[in-house]
């Protein structure tokens, strides 16, 4: 009796061995096919950065002009991706935070139709559009792109400036993957230039003497500046003067400094219109105030250049 139940037993652990191993064998055949598949058919992506992104905001208010350009995403494998952006920025993360970003494919310009994605400078991993999230073989979509800086003053980011460059990935599930990088693109937040270095001479049949100096290269031509000569030890407030021209001048004569000595000025612009920056000081001029020796009530001080 016990023999008889030996060989039908036996036939099914045999069964269940052999099926279990070609169940195993199938899959192992099935992976196999398809990494073969993907491995055979090369992939590949590259994407390009057109337009007018590198630029200089400069703006009144709290919103500048809009930037504009493209990224053209091309597929140039044998199989079809799945696409993701990346961005990095270096330079200032101020900037960045108050940059605006959109992203929509479609008509490209300096306006956004309203489902372009909205994210800013700073985001890392902005999403793409629906239409540039997967490509076929041998396709591409080019992707419209807008910077505007919004929410902070030219004057508060004045001279800040920020680079970036975009990157994507493509991959075919989580094993194959494939990268490019655009060129870099740098945006800056306009800061007036320095006024040019202060020269000094005598004035004559006077105890003065004239500083003058050429206006700031990038000041808009029609503009009026606010220019403050002052003392570089101090900071004190030696003379002011307004003017629109490329080359502007000033008396120092009186109590311009209180006391005799020799002291290093410097001028300082700003604009009084649009953006409202403030131009680094300009290189120093050194003058001397003296009291001649007769002058005992010390009324007719005598300014010299050094």
């Amino acid at each position: 009796m016990k023999r008889r139940l030996l060989a039908p037993i036996a036939a099914l652990v045999t069964l269940a061995v052999l099926g279990s191993a070609g169940g195993a064998t199938a899959a192992w055949i099935a992976s196999a096919s398809v990494s073969a598949s993907v491995s055979s058919a090369t992939i590949g992506t590259t994407v390009t950065q057109t337009g007018a992104l590198t630029t200089t905001y400069r703006y009144a208010g709290t919103t500048s002009p809009v930037a504009a350009g493209q990224l053209t995403i091309a597929n140039n494998g044998g199989a079809p991706l799945s696409y993701t952006l990346r961005s990095q920025l270096t330079g200032s993360a101020a900037l960045g935070q108050q940059t605006t970003l959109r992203l929509w494919t479609g008509t490209c310009g300096t306006t956004a139709p309203s489902d372009a994605i909205v994210t800013t400078m700073a985001d890392t991993a902005p999403t793409l559009p629906t239409a540039a999230r997967a490509l076929a073989a041998g396709a591409s979509v080019t992707v419209c792109l807008s910077t505007q800086v919004q929410g902070g003053t030219n004057a508060a980011l004045q001279g800040q400036s920020a680079t970036t460059t975009f990157s994507v990935s493509g991959s075919v599930g989580t094993n194959w993957t494939t990268s490019a990088a655009a060129a870099s693109f740098t945006q800056s937040a306009y800061r007036l230039a320095s006024a040019g270095a202060p020269a000094c001479a005598p004035v004559d049949f006077t105890r003065d003497v004239r500083l003058t100096w050429n206006a700031p290269a990038n000041r808009a031509d029609t503009a009026a500046l606010s220019y403050r000569v002052f003392n570089v030890a101090s900071g004190a407030t030696v003379a002011t003067v307004t003017s629109a021209a490329a080359t502007v001048s000033v008396v120092l004569t009186g109590g311009d400094i209180s006391r005799s000595g020799t002291y290093s000025l410097a001028v300082e612009a700003k604009e009084t219109v649009v953006s409202g920056t403030t131009a680094p000081a300009s290189a120093p001029v050194t003058v001397s105030r003296s009291i001649d020796p007769l002058d005992i009530l010390q009324l007719f001080p005598r300014y010299s250049c050094s």
